[in-house]
């Protein structure tokens, strides 16, 4: 019962903190800079410190664990910098960056969390890393239209503070992933510094082709909802997927099916919200192989999947894609990720773990 506990904490937690750092993007950021120019810069800023400082974050996670500091405690200093960054009355850069550093702190120890608690299993990290779909779009709208005040915004990361502080301190003994003696033998490829590389392009290639393709029919709250939803369940039943049919069959096949959806199908909300599902699918894959690759370093391995993610969407900052070259160049990104997939992830899904209160 204690693991599904802390994965229904850090859950609602993501949820709240990135509905939060949102809330402030979408709401007093982009309402106090006024130059178009200055606001890229500062979601490309927000981009930086949120997903790329994960991986210096999660090394010292790693390295401070021995000293009996949880992995909890990151989360929670996560929470409390965001409620910074919300309520002080200050430069919106500086709120900006307040809830990107604590960003970058929760998702280190809400990451860590689904990788030494899986027990084996991809389920646990796909239905964690979800819930961040959900908190940004509600933050999105939030900030928007001024749904919430930054006191109840504040009061809800608090909560989730608390929470975790109660119930999800625990250091977890041996402080390790348990995919290694499974996974790592049923790959096509040995060699992990390689099957890391290329976990991280397949990442690189998902990011990309996430921020370049156009979704044209969100004109109402609920069309605006929808496709968010479709990246939602595509995370979430993606470890499920796996764990069940196998994470190379998944991941391959739903990437290949996602592709023309993708390419040419965007235009149209079924064919749009299917090709997002299927596309998402690999995420909890990707994440759990190239932690099978660094047993004694989740927070490492959870930081290497946000700077490919940050790699990724940076792109889109700096070159504009033609139309006309979009359909290609998302299938030529999708193909180089499914022979990624391929190449890295095991043919079977890892059977250990069957105990009812470790399945996720």
């Amino acid at each position: 019962m204690g693991s599904k506990l802390t994965l229904s904490i850090f859950s609602l937690s993501h949820l709240v903190v990135d509905l939060a750092c949102f809330f402030v993007l979408m709401g007093s950021f982009f309402s106090g800079v006024d130059n178009l120019p200055f606001i890229s810069m500062g979601f490309l800023l927000y981009n930086a410190i949120a997903f790329a400082l994960q991986l210096p974050i999660g090394y010292l996670a790693d390295r401070l664990h021995p000293r009996n500091i949880s992995h909890g405690l990151f989360a929670v200093v996560g929470c409390l910098v965001v409620i910074l960054g919300v309520l002080l009355p200050a430069s919106p850069w500086v709120c900006l960056a307040l809830c990107a550093f604590g960003n970058a702190f929760f998702h280190v120890g809400g990451g860590i969390d689904s990788l030494i608690l899986a027990n084996g299993r991809y389920a646990r990290s796909g239905i964690f890393i979800s819930f961040g779909a959900i908190g940004v779009v509600l933050g999105t709208l939030a900030g928007k239209e001024a749904w919430l005040s930054p006191l109840m915004v504040s009061l809800m990361l608090l909560a989730c503070a608390v929470l975790i502080l109660r119930f999800c301190r625990q250091t977890k003994t041996p402080y390790e992933t348990a995919f290694v003696t499974h996974d790592s033998r049923k790959a096509l490829l040995r060699a992990s510094e390689a099957v890391i590389l290329l976990c991280m392009l397949a990442i690189v290639m998902r990011a990309a082709v996430g921020t370049y393709t156009p979704i044209p029919w969100k004109s109402t709250t609920f069309l605006i909802i929808l496709p968010v939803l479709a990246v939602f369940a595509g995370k979430f039943a993606g470890g499920i997927l796996a764990d069940r049919f196998g994470p190379r069959l998944v991941a391959s096949v739903s990437l290949i099916i996602a592709a023309p959806l993708l390419a040419f199908g965007n235009s149209q909300i079924v064919l749009g919200c299917i090709g997002l599902f299927l596309f998402n699918v690999t995420t909890a894959v990707t994440l759990c192989v190239i932690a099978s690759r660094l047993p004694q370093y989740p927070g490492f391995s959870f930081g290497l999947t946000t700077l490919a993610l940050f790699v990724g969407s940076t792109f889109s900052f700096f070159w504009a894609m033609p139309e006309s070259l979009r359909p290609v160049l998302t299938i030529a990104m999708i193909f180089i990720s499914v022979v990624c997939v391929i190449l890295t992830t095991p043919g079977k899904a890892s059977m250990r773990g069957k105990s009812d209160d470790d399945r996720v």
